[in-house]
């Protein structure tokens, strides 16, 4: 794979990765109607407003074939971990985003898009980083914990009419997710 930094260019296909991986994640655990109501059209204006406001690093995966796979998408930390200590928090990074087509999941693609995020985190001084999941994701909570993530927090949330809980799973050092 090929993991490069993200441009305006390239927001056509993570609005297309970020709709797929809705529809491919989250089906049984959110409202199928909610996740539906997910366009490309919508991911389209969403992502051009995060590459105007420049506040966010996203990277995405291209296979041999130059065909878009994945991407994660992180920055500075915006929801800490419940009890955080704003004044020596615990984690100063978030990963805001990371999805993956179907066809490029248990390839590996996931650990080469961590990693490659906490490569670009220690080159801006970060030393920690987090992530929110949907607690009922089996997957994607196996993945984290197998990458050395540790659970540290919950909350509740909604989405369109389903309400569901969101778990935090954090690395206090960057390199463990380099060392996994």
């Amino acid at each position: 794979m090929n993991i490069t930094k993200a441009t305006a260019a390239d927001i056509n296909d993570i609005a297309h990765i970020h709709v797929d991986g809705w529809r491919s994640s989250y089906g049984g655990i959110i409202d199928q109607d909610y996740i539906d109501s997910k366009t490309i059209e919508d991911r389209i204006a969403l992502w051009t407003d995060i590459f105007e406001k420049d506040e966010t690093t996203t990277l995405l995966a291209r296979d041999e074939n130059g065909t878009a796979a994945g991407f994660v998408s992180f920055g500075k930390i915006r929801t800490a971990p419940p009890g955080m200590s704003p004044i020596r928090p615990l984690y100063t990074a978030e990963i805001y985003a990371i999805y993956i087509l179907e066809d490029y999941w248990r390839k590996g693609l996931g650990k080469q898009l961590m990693k490659a995020a906490s490569d670009a985190l220690k080159g801006d001084k970060h030393q920690s980083v987090c992530l929110w999941v949907l607690e009922k994701n089996k997957n994607a909570n196996a993945f984290y914990k197998a990458i050395g993530g540790e659970r540290c927090g919950k909350i509740d949330v909604e989405f369109g009419p389903t309400k569901a809980r969101e778990v935090c799973y954090g690395w206090r050092k960057l390199k463990t997710i380099d060392e996994a």
